[in-house]
């Protein structure tokens, strides 16, 4: 039935090999949890024997692959989105909790924070985190069995569907100002995912083998070279710590000032890193968005408690606010305006908007205060800059873009 149902949405098997390929030439360059080579090998007896998940899978990848531009709709809430979300149901309701039908859940959540449906996305987060649970992916099996040749791909293929939900987890509670985590903080000899291109690639266990092996960790030094999703994960690893200091402070007034300074110096130390890395490689836009959004939080939060008769310190961190706001600026000047035209919109990050945003009201702020002509014509370019990230994310980028024009 469920096999029956994907095919009147997809067409025949040779349309959902099209579709997967593009899926993993572009979305999945930006959530590269799924192991190409085995749901390839799986695919090859999806007409034969197919299996729930697996179809339902395929489906939640043709939805993710959904872009507003092609639909002319500001409704991301379509029948393939109600259909996937009740095909899901069904499989969770059913009690077989496999790595496909995980997957499924994180890339619906994918799309809802992507296309702006927050509380489905809050949701859906939640239902991954519990079935991953119940998966006993939280005692992190990648640790201490490395594993070989098959069982050594799906741990690290279960080790980035974890990892996925913990930055999913981490980057939602920074947008809404969200003091609960559905997941729990990772340790620092935490191992995290390989290389993304090599494992994207589709690469045979045997080359893959003694990567997953030596794998690096959570503490690796930031001077290492990392993959995007590595990168990502140790970022959002330093927004859980915001996280924490903002919404459980100790007792100690001194412990509390070392750490939000120790959070700024981190992050402030990966923020030139990351831009290097996006500027030659061009995949760490997504790692590069979430360090500047937790800075642009950081120092919200300090303005909010700071002593009013410490005007040097309000001046400070007005100044740190402005430089994040002009680094992100350049940033996205360099990063996208170069590659207009040559990009597809499949691989915008969805975590980029936010930042965006972020710096665009920063200047906002300075332009009404000082009547700078300049911040005027950087907030005309952020604005095109989330008029082309609507092209990807719509709701949510022209949720942005109406409040820009609105505080005009």
């Amino acid at each position: 039935m469920v096999f029956n149902s994907a095919t009147t949405v997809l067409g025949s098997s040779d349309n959902i090999h099209t579709i997967a390929n593009d899926f993993f030439i572009t979305t999945h360059q930006r959530i590269p949890i799924l192991s190409r080579h085995r749901f390839y090998n799986c695919l090859q007896s999806i007409s034969n024997s197919p299996r729930a998940d697996l179809v339902t899978l395929c489906l939640c990848i043709a939805l993710v692959q959904h872009m507003p531009f092609e639909k002319r709709s500001s409704n991301m809430q379509s029948p393939l989105y109600v259909h996937v979300k009740s095909l899901v149901g069904l499989l969770e309701m059913a009690g077989e909790f496999t790595i496909d039908l995980l997957h499924c859940i994180v890339l619906v959540t994918h799309y809802e924070l992507g296309h702006g449906l927050h509380p489905s996305a809050y949701l859906s987060l939640a239902a991954s985190a519990k079935i991953a649970r119940m998966m006993s992916l939280h005692k992190k099996p990648w640790q201490t069995d490395a594993g070989q040749g098959v069982e050594s791909m799906l741990l690290e293929e279960q080790k980035r569907a974890w990892w996925a939900i913990v930055n999913l987890d981490r980057f939602i509670a920074l947008y809404h100002g969200e003091t609960l985590l559905v997941t729990e903080d990772p340790k620092i000899s935490d191992i995290l995912p390989i290389e993304d291109l090599l494992w994207s690639e589709g690469s045979e266990k045997d080359e893959l083998a003694s990567l997953i092996t030596n794998a690096p960790s959570l503490d690796t030094p930031s001077h290492v070279t990392l993959g995007q999703m590595a990168r990502e994960c140790q970022i959002a690893h330093i927004v859980g710590r915001l996280i924490r200091h903002m919404s459980n402070p100790t007792l100690d007034p001194n412990f509390n000032r070392e750490e939000y300074h120790q959070i700024e110096r981190t992050l402030w130390a990966y923020m030139p890193l990351l831009a290097d890395e996006e500027l030659k490689v061009g995949r760490y836009c997504g790692a590069f968005a979430i360090c500047n959004s937790a800075l642009f939080i950081l120092y919200e939060f300090k303005l909010s408690k700071i002593d009013k008769a410490d005007p040097d310190e309000t001046r400070r961190i007005l100044q740190c606010m402005e430089d994040v706001s002009l680094r992100c600026i350049t940033f996205a000047e360099l990063s996208f305006t170069e590659r207009t035209g040559s990009t597809l919109h499949e691989v915008h990050s969805l975590y980029c908007p936010y930042s965006l945003f972020q710096a665009a009201i920063v200047q906002y702020r300075i332009w009404k205060q000082n009547d700078d002509l300049n911040c005027k014509m950087r907030i005309d370019f952020m604005k095109n800059m989330l008029q082309e990230f609507a092209r990807r994310w719509g709701y949510s980028c022209r949720d942005k873009y109406r409040r820009l024009l609105h505080n005009r």
